[in-house]
């Protein structure tokens, strides 16, 4: 399963979140969020939990369609 960065992007500003305050919010850092929303690095399952947690959806919610 791939994670879609821009899946996870529209969600966090459908929350009206910015890039660093909702990165604080999941306990990751900016550029790591940044890198993750632009498609650049894979999250680790931890991280990508972390995230879904800060979203409040499930991990299939921002998963791309994609083979990996």
């Amino acid at each position: 399963m791939k994670t879609n960065g821009l899946l996870i992007r529209r969600r966090r500003i459908a929350l009206g979140h910015g890039m660093n305050r909702f990165a604080a919010i999941a306990g990751i850092s900016g550029p790591a969020l940044s890198r993750i929303e632009t498609g650049q690095r894979r999250p680790r399952p931890e991280t990508l939990k972390k995230i879904t947690d800060a979203l409040g959806c499930q991990i299939a919610d921002v998963a791309s369609d994609e083979a990996a």
